[in-house]
Parts: structure tokens; sequence; C-alpha cells
């Protein structure tokens, strides 16, 4: 039955006011015209909507039927409408972001503070997985887009923004003894092999002619200091990690003949899929 949405709209004004006067000034529509396109949608679902008395108007059984449905459809896009101009305005919304611990602290953190300060009602969710998770988060949708490292080329699906570069720095508990001829002799610390950093040290070990595996694996990048701190062995640790320990003197840098390649944060999202206006913005303040 082909009815247009106007017909609709314009029973649910008039059964929700009890009144064609009321919803015709709420239509912005003239009372004639209200009364016509009820007349014509009776016609059409070929029963009576409206009982109309001197005391008003109330809905027929048919009507009350009609009415709950409406009523939960236009009270949807209302709320959907609603949640659009929020959005426009940066003053709702979500935003779903996957992120590496490296993608988090190098970048991620200070861009969240300075949005979260300007645009306060936009909500984050936000996911901590390593650089291969959080591809396949952005792929199946679950996030809108990730701060990660990258190890090589992405799939063609996704866009890659570098955000800044970074080094990584071997070091030790402060007076830990190691071998100076020989320094991976000593117990290596080393974020997990389904990573992208592990790939990247280990072919790093092998360009030196090392063939090491970690002595100690742990699941994320923020976990490896602790440990070097203990005294467990050595690790490679992003220099913004690390500063404030170098700069306290609970750790200390071993130094290297051939140091590893400098690494990028990018932020990587789904070239089919956009962006929400809040998720741009972020972009913007994470990209600046």
């Amino acid at each position: 039955m082909d009815i247009t949405y106007d017909y609709y709209r314009v029973f649910y004004y008039v059964a929700r006011y009890g009144s064609f006067s009321r919803a015709a000034e709420a239509l912005l529509k003239g009372q004639p015209n209200i009364t016509k396109i009820i007349n014509n949608l009776e016609s059409q679902l070929g029963c009576k909507l409206f009982i109309r008395s001197n005391k008003g108007i109330t809905l027929t059984p048919e009507g009350e039927k009609l009415y709950r449905h409406a009523e939960i459809a236009f009270e949807n896009l209302e709320y959907a409408e609603e949640q659009i101009i929020s959005e426009r305005n940066l003053k709702g919304g979500l935003i779903s972001i996957a992120a590496t611990e490296y993608g988090l602290y190098g970048s991620l953190l200070s861009a969240l503070t300075d949005f979260n300060r300007d645009f306060g009602g936009v909500k984050i969710r936000l996911a901590n997985f390593n650089s291969p998770q959080s591809l396949e988060a952005v792929k199946n949708g679950v996030a809108d887009f990730a701060v990660v490292t990258l190890h090589e080329k992405t799939d063609d699906i996704f866009r890659a923004t570098k955000i800044r570069d970074f080094r990584e720095i071997l070091c030790c508990k402060k007076g830990y003894q190691y071998d100076r001829n020989n320094i991976f002799a000593s117990p290596l610390i080393s974020v997990n092999r389904s990573s992208y950093t592990y790939k990247h040290f280990r072919e790093y070990l092998l360009s030196l002619g090392v063939h090491k595996e970690p002595d100690i694996e742990v699941a994320t990048a923020d976990q490896v200091l602790p440990l070097i701190k203990s005294g467990m062995g050595i690790g490679f640790v992003s220099e913004f990690m690390i500063n404030e320990s170098l700069a306290n003197g609970e750790i200390e840098e071993i130094p290297l003949n051939i140091l590893p390649l400098n690494r990028s944060i990018c932020l990587v999202e789904d070239k089919s899929k956009g962006l929400s206006l809040a998720a741009k913005k972020l972009k913007e303040y994470i990209c600046k």
C-alpha cells in the first residue's frame, strides 16, 4: 500500500495532541490540510481512525493500534534526529579507538586530553590491542580507527597517516651487570611474538647475526619497563616511556654500535568507511 510518510506523520501528531488544530500548529500546516490528509489516510486504510464529537476527537480501536506503532517509529526518529544534531555540534556521540601502548603514550593520550577538554560531551571507548589486533578491530568495524606502530605495508583496505617517528632504547636497571662484548647474552625481555614489536626486534637481532628468542615475553609494551627496573633483564623500550626513569636514575641506556631503525606511530582507518564528525575532529587533534 503506497501511503506517504507525511500522512503517518500528520496522523501521529493529531493522535498525540488529540486535536486537529494543535497538530496543525505543530506541523505548520493549515487545519483544512490536516483534515484532508486524515480523510485520505482513512480512505486508503479502509477504516476510521478517529471518532469526532463536540467534545473533541478520540482514537478508534484501529486508530489506537496504528498509533502504538507510529509512536515507537516517530519517537525513534526524533531521538535519532537529536543524536545527529548533537553529534554535528560535537555535544554528543561515541568514538571507538583501538590503540597499542606506544600509540597511547606516544600520541593518543595528549590528543585525547585536549579533545576531552574541548568536547567533553563526546564519549570515548578505548581498547588496548597490539597492532595486528587493532587493525582487525578497524576492519571489523569494532573501532573507528586505530593508533598503532606498523611493521610493514598494511592491507589495501586501510589508509595510514603517520603521526610521528620514535626510537626505542635498549636499557637495563641502573648498575645491572651485563657483558659489554656480548650484550644479548643477558636475559632479554620482549613483547610477545604476536606483536609487530617482536617481529621488528627479531629482524634487528638477525641483522646483527644474533639468533636469540626472548627469555621473558609479556603481553603489552608497558609491562617491559617494570621488569627491567626489577633487574630481571634487558629490553627495548620507546623513548617516550622511559624519559622519567632515565632522568631519576632508575634505569640506564645500554649503548649500541648499530641502532634499531626508528619506527612510526600511525593512525589507521578503513578506506571504505567514513568517520563520524566527532571521529574526524579527534583525528585532527591526533594528527596536528
